[in-house]
């Protein structure tokens, strides 16, 4: 039984990851696997809550393509509209959700400068990247340290030959009270450059 168990987390490793948070492989994730040499795709947010949200930096030869994979409605959750607007949003936003991931209507290009690209793509450090650990739920053993509320940041690496995935839970919450990470540091450092790029594709959102 266990020698089966570890051929099939072997082929699960070859393919998507066996350990932590498992993560099906999406249409999405597929096409960036097909077009493109490499891909990071971040997704953070509270897990039940948000939905898929992906911010995306994609290189294909010299190029670096930056995209968005997000609800349009989001912002409009736990607001007030006149009219009919609150159960229209609220309709769309269940569409949103019930969509597969995909080269839908949902996929947006972020107008960054290419320069500004090419530099977070050599910042993020992509073949160290790959070698990231998440931890998932499995926190350390830290007796003063508990959070039942944090974020959950997942990291999906994606060449022509593999998909991989790596998720941390509360990891500014956790380096902060249980102590050093290399793992986490490399998590919420490359957390910080997608927002950056975010912030570059959207410069007049204050």
């Amino acid at each position: 039984m266990i020698g089966w168990f570890r051929i099939v987390c072997f082929i699960g490793l070859l393919g998507w990851g066996c350990a932590g948070h498992a993560q099906q492989a999406t249409p999405l994730h597929t096409f960036f696997q097909r077009n493109c040499d490499s891909t990071i795709m971040y997704q953070g947010g509270l897990r039940d809550r948000d939905g898929p949200s992906y911010l995306i930096l994609a290189k294909q030869k010299n190029q670096v393509y930056f995209f968005t994979y997000q609800s349009p409605y989001r912002q409009a959750r736990g607001r007030y509209f006149p009219g009919n607007l609150v159960r229209h949003f609220a309709k769309q936003e269940a569409a949103f959700r019930a969509a597969v991931p995909d080269t839908n209507r949902y996929l947006l290009p972020g107008i960054v400068p290419p320069d500004t690209l090419r530099w977070h793509w050599l910042r993020l450090q992509p073949r160290q990247l790959w070698a990231i650990k998440g931890d998932g739920p499995n926190q350390p053993a830290a007796p003063n340290c508990a959070v039942d509320d944090g974020d959950y940041n997942t990291f999906f690496l994606i060449d022509q030959r593999a998909m991989k995935s790596a998720t941390f839970y509360a990891p500014a919450y956790w380096e902060e009270c249980a102590g050093k990470d290399p793992n986490r540091q490399r998590a919420i450092r490359t957390r910080g450059e997608f927002h950056a790029i975010l912030r570059a594709s959207q410069p007049n959102v204050k």
